[in-house]
């Protein structure tokens, strides 16, 4: 049976985003990466339509895991079932014809995940000796090792369909003065617009000069998990190994102040006014001198994958020829306009912690348009960005990855005796 153990970490694991994405949310969430087949075309994204079904029916992550495992089990079984009766218009007796199968269920095999391979292996030899007694077809299954990483798998969807964004906030009334050296203002919202709005940016330090990068703030934005479906008999299953995308969000301050002297004082306070050699204040008038201080907030969503196995990543578009990567990472980054930084907000003094958490919170839920908010806008540019993302299978070329599959399903599989060409060129294929 499945470890309790794990079972209770997986359940503190996708429990843990539930405190309240609307079904509307998981739901748009599931259509935007359904968008994705046609990038990933050899990955399944079904599992996520699945997940939202057991979300629907409330289904604990115990019963998930063992619907994902009948589900496998069940296009095993009826694969081999064509498989068999394929193959015995190809052979005079049961005995050849089974035999042909069962070569077919070792070979293809090679392309499964390692912790799947054993226990489906299992299933289909059992499957294909009763062949004749027709039982095996609909009854329920016991298989550990499957069901464990079934259990995985839902936990990881479910979290990413619960995972809460940042939540978008209202668009504050535009302020239309040319606000760039402000040194004051009402309210953190006021302060905010200012960073988003298209005005013109604050001058650049044109002496020598400083520049502080506030502490990174790291926060993850929810690991998407697919499996890359594999052909097993003819037919796709979910069996192949997993590939994990994850996602992070960088926030910092960048702060560039005339002068050389310290800019961020022992207690996190800012130092505003100009100092000579000797650090003292220079003044003019009798009063003290204000140095210039500017900043911006600058936030990155990085994205990455998490891979094991044969095969790897392309990326079309780079070049004619670029090999396979076992790993794929790439970063955008939106950056605020550039401010004078402000000494007084809702009439507080500003500190190196308020500016650090203005851009880690506010500036990334502020709206840059009416329908996206800055954390929007980097989905949308990190989407586009991996549309070019290919994954490739040693045992899968073609002119593109996005024909590796259905050449795949008509020249490898030893049961499929006609030959093909390749939709691209016309070329006739041949096996690998």
């Amino acid at each position: 049976m499945i470890n309790s153990r794990w079972l209770f970490c997986a359940a503190l694991f996708s429990l843990s985003g539930f405190a309240g994405v609307s079904m509307e949310e998981k739901q748009e969430r599931v259509q935007e990466l359904m968008e994705l087949t046609r990038n990933l075309p050899v990955a399944s994204f079904d599992g996520y339509r699945r997940e939202l079904d057991y979300e629907r029916r409330g289904l604990s992550l115990e019963n998930r895991a063992k619907a994902e495992t009948n589900l496998l089990a069940q296009q095993v079984r009826q694969r081999v079932l064509e498989a068999y009766e394929a193959a015995l218009k190809n052979h005079d007796n049961t005995s050849a014809a089974k035999q042909e199968v069962r070569d077919a269920i070792e070979a293809d095999l090679e392309l499964a995940a390692p912790e799947l391979r054993e226990e489906i292996r299992q299933l289909a030899l059992d499957a294909l000796d009763k062949i004749e007694q027709g039982a095996f077809y609909s009854s329920e299954v016991e298989l550990d090792e499957v069901q464990v990483v079934m259990m995985k798998k839902v936990a990881v969807r479910s979290d990413y369909l619960n995972h809460e964004n940042l939540s978008d906030q209202t668009l504050p009334i535009a302020n239309k003065a040319k606000d760039s050296e402000k040194k004051e203002f009402r309210n953190k919202e006021e302060l905010t617009e200012s960073l988003i709005s298209d005005r013109e940016s604050s001058r650049f330090v044109s002496t020598a000069s400083q520049t502080v990068k506030t502490a990174e703030i790291v926060t993850a934005q929810g690991d998407l998990s697919l499996q890359v479906k594999m052909e097993f008999l003819g037919a796709e299953i979910e069996a192949g190994p997993s590939i994990t995308f994850k996602r992070s969000l960088a926030t910092d301050a960048i702060i560039m102040a005339e002068d050389l002297n310290p800019v961020i004082l022992r207690d996190g306070n800012f130092d505003y006014v100009k100092r000579d050699s000797m650090n003292r204040i220079i003044k003019k008038n009798g009063k003290p001198v204000k140095r210039y201080i500017s900043f911006t907030c600058d936030v990155d969503l990085n994205f990455e994958t998490d891979y094991a196995g044969s095969g790897g990543f392309k990326y079309m578009g780079v070049g004619a020829g670029v090999s396979a990567s076992k790993s794929f990472s790439n970063t955008v980054t939106i950056t605020s306009r550039r401010i004078a930084l402000p000494e007084i907000v809702s009439g507080k003094s500003v500190t190196v912690k308020f500016i650090s958490e203005l851009c880690q919170h506010d500036f990334v839920r502020a709206k840059v348009t009416s329908q996206l908010t800055v954390l929007q806008s980097l989905n949308v540019m990190m989407r586009n960005v991996v549309s070019g993302l290919r994954f490739s299978h040693a045992r899968t070329k073609c002119a593109e990855d996005s024909h590796c599959a259905n050449w795949y399903n008509n020249e490898v599989i030893s049961l499929q005796k006609k030959k093909k060409c390749c939709p691209l060129c016309g070329a006739r294929l041949r096996k690998i």
